[in-house]
């Protein structure tokens, strides 16, 4: 990765935030600037304040996560600048460019294999984190319990093949007949799901799942404090679950960020809630600004403060 990568990913950012801000402009921008208004200068630091809590969190989590790695001589700080330049990278599909911070801790001992996993692992977590708060909504929308039951499911399953170390192998040996190139790809994949059976023991699985959820429930509280600063009185629970269930919404969408379908389950949840529509716009337009937005935006400065000097130079991918 060189300078012109980096400024290429500022002119993406810089792109996207411009296009965002049109979308708002264009669906209820005088909506948008007098909930801000009511929101006040105060609730806009809390909210944002929130949100850095977040991604504090997470990045406790990614750390904690590294020691499982032979890592050498990479700092707290410097670990911190990596985690938090990862985020000019969220509007990619599934957040995958965020894997960027595997080009910078390859010169830290750290194998691309093990950093992927990582990756991926808090991925995962992240996931059982939204699915376990955006539950919370279930308690204002009982008749929607049944749905549910499939993502549930799926989790449990999910977690219980990736916990089995030797079923992956042998699904391994089963998919990994032959040498046909096309399954060198795949090789990638399963020498990503064994290095990950690490991270999935019970300490790190559910301790990362407990921040996870500390976490992503800072931003839900964010969420109900915006609905509170422009009046619309909807329960901490409901509006943290609402939040949550657009993420995992949105994460379904296979856009990138959820870009679109986040922000329309954020509008049907909260018109189904009785918010007007009105209200319903100009909260999840302040709710995003303040959670997806905001963290593109630190991102990209982590990445405009890399040194490129000789010592500091990027790892060329």
């Amino acid at each position: 990765m060189r300078k012109n990568h980096i400024n290429s990913t500022i002119s993406i950012i810089a792109i996207s935030i411009l296009a965002y801000l049109s979308y708002t402009i264009w669906t209820g921008w005088s909506e948008t600037l007098n909930a801000i208004v009511r929101l006040g200068f105060g609730g806009i630091v809390v909210v944002l304040l929130l949100s850095l809590f977040n991604y504090g969190l997470r990045f406790v989590r990614w750390h904690w996560y590294l020691s499982s790695t032979e890592v050498q001589g990479l700092s707290i700080a410097r670990s911190l600048r990596y985690y938090v330049a990862g985020f000019a990278f969220t509007t990619t599909p599934g957040k995958a460019g965020e894997m960027v911070r595997s080009v910078f801790l390859k010169r830290y001992n750290v194998p691309y294999a093990q950093s992927l996993s990582i990756f991926f692992v808090e991925r995962l977590s992240d996931l059982l984190s939204v699915l376990i708060l955006g539950a919370l909504i279930l308690l204002h929308f009982k008749d929607y319990q049944r749905w549910l039951i499939i993502p549930v499911v799926g989790a449990i399953v999910l977690l219980a093949v990736l916990k089995h170390e030797p079923l992956i192998k042998r699904l391994e040996q089963f998919f990994m007949r032959g040498d046909h190139p096309r399954l060198k790809h795949l090789r990638h994949l399963f020498d990503l799901l064994l290095h990950s059976h690490t991270l999935l023991k019970y300490r790190f699985l559910y301790g990362g799942l407990l921040l996870g959820v500390i976490a992503w429930g800072a931003e839900g509280l964010g969420f109900y404090y915006v609905l509170q600063g422009i009046g619309v009185n909807t329960p901490l629970a409901l509006a943290v679950g609402i939040y949550s269930m657009s993420l995992v919404i949105g994460a379904l969408s296979f856009l990138p960020a959820g870009l679109g379908g986040t922000e329309a389950a954020m509008l049907i949840l909260l018109s189904a809630s009785g918010a007007a529509h009105e209200d319903a716009v100009a909260a999840t337009l302040i709710c995003r600004l303040a959670t997806l937005w905001f963290a593109v935006i630190i991102g990209g400065f982590a990445m405009i403060g890399l040194k490129l000097h000789d010592e500091e130079t990027l790892p060329t991918v």
